[in-house]
């Protein structure tokens, strides 16, 4: 009977292996067609995101190519807030200078901005220039273009430098004279250039800047242009507008303070386009 009982559980046995068997595979199956349908559901729904965001990207990118080339005056972007634009600044009227050019560029820099204090820095003696700088509510010297080149001493370059290494700001316009005082003084290596414009604008270098919201090209103008070659530019410089290596629009950060440039010297009788954006933007970096 024992043998007996034996042989029948060995029969049982063999009759449910098969069977278990066909379960096991049957859920290894289940198993795999469920990771399989979980990979599937997840590339679907990364696919999904990744066209929706490349969406919206092109609709960025549509909307700032559209905004880019308005006006700041009508559009009134932040950066360019009547009520943030600058209240002081410093314009050099030294014997030097361009005095008919001085009034015109002074009237560009009151256009839309009539609340801009202008004072004149009338000389680089050493204690005017001095005194002129130790100024705490004026952060912009402004300096138009030169009929000759100025005497600058030692101690005037050093006071210059301290003035823009603390954070404040100055804005060379046209003329090689004032390449030379930018070299002299800052210790850069500007060589000029020329090329006939337009000139168009670095959208790499501009943002951040005031400039980012200027026009996208600069129209040859009928006044002087005084450009520089890009690559003479310092390393911690921007180039703003530049066509074919010649750079029309710059700045250089030094310490906490920035130097601008800009190439146009404002002497026409005609329209200047848009330059006077330019000047503003400048002034207020």
């Amino acid at each position: 009977s024992i043998s007996g009982a034996i042989e029948g559980m060995a029969e049982s046995y063999g009759a449910a292996a098969p069977m278990a068997s066909m379960v096991l595979a049957d859920k290894q199956k289940r198993r795999t067609l469920l990771k399989v349908s979980v990979f599937i559901t997840a590339t679907i729904v990364a696919v999904a995101c990744g066209v929706l965001l490349a969406m919206e990207h092109r609709g960025n990118t549509d909307n700032q190519g559209a905004l880019s080339g308005a006006y700041y005056a009508v559009t009134k972007p932040p950066a360019f807030n009547f009520n943030r634009f600058i209240r002081n600044a410093w314009f050099y009227t030294g014997r030097s200078s361009d005095g008919q050019e001085e009034g015109f560029i002074e009237k560009l820099a009151r256009k839309h901005h009539y609340k801009l204090q202008i004072h004149h820095l009338q000389s680089f003696k050493d204690n005017e220039f001095r005194a002129a700088l130790f100024s705490e509510n004026i952060h912009c010297i402004v300096f138009p273009p030169l009929i000759h080149f100025p005497g600058v001493s030692e101690l005037a370059k050093k006071d210059l430098r301290g003035y823009v290494s603390a954070g404040n700001n100055v804005v060379f316009i046209g003329s090689y004279e004032w390449l030379s005082v930018m070299n002299d003084v800052f210790g850069f290596q500007l060589m000029s250039d020329y090329k006939d414009g337009p000139y168009y604008r670095n959208d790499r270098n501009v943002r951040g800047t005031p400039f980012q919201w200027s026009l996208s090209r600069l129209e040859q103008p009928d006044g002087s242009i005084y450009s520089v070659k890009v690559d003479s530019i310092p390393m911690d410089g921007k180039c703003m507008f530049d066509t074919m290596g010649a750079c029309v629009v710059f700045y250089v950060k030094y310490n906490l303070g920035t130097v601008c440039y800009i190439a146009f010297d404002y002497d026409t009788p005609y329209g200047i386009g848009h330059w006077d954006q330019i000047l503003h933007a400048a002034m207020m970096m």
